[in-house]
Formats: C-alpha cells, sequence, structure tokens
C-alpha cells in the first residue's frame, strides 16, 4: 500500500493543522503545566496501551 502524490499532501496539511490546534489548545498552560499534563498523559497511555513485545 502506498500514498499518492495528493494523499502525501493532504496527510503534511492535516498533520500541520493538528499540530497547530495542539499548540493553540496548550498555549494557556505555563511550561510547569505543560511539563504536569505531559506526565500525566504519558502514565495514561502507559495504562491503556499493551506491553512492548519480545
Amino acid at each position: 500500500v502506498a500514498l499518492t502524490a495528493a494523499g502525501r499532501e493532504l496527510i503534511d496539511r492535516a498533520f500541520a493543522e493538528h499540530m497547530e490546534n495542539e499548540r493553540s489548545l496548550l498555549e494557556g498552560l505555563t511550561p510547569q503545566q505543560a511539563a504536569e499534563l505531559e506526565a500525566l498523559l504519558t502514565a495514561w497511555l502507559a495504562g491503556i496501551e499493551p506491553p512492548p513485545g519480545p
């Protein structure tokens, strides 16, 4: 399976828009709050993702 050039462009645009949205959601946090949020989300993900395989 491979992406077409148009598919790659769409992914690039969607990713850029996603990153801009994320920046706008987080801009009201202090650096300490952002670090705390990252730690919480990392712990949350560790609890829901299966452990790495052998």
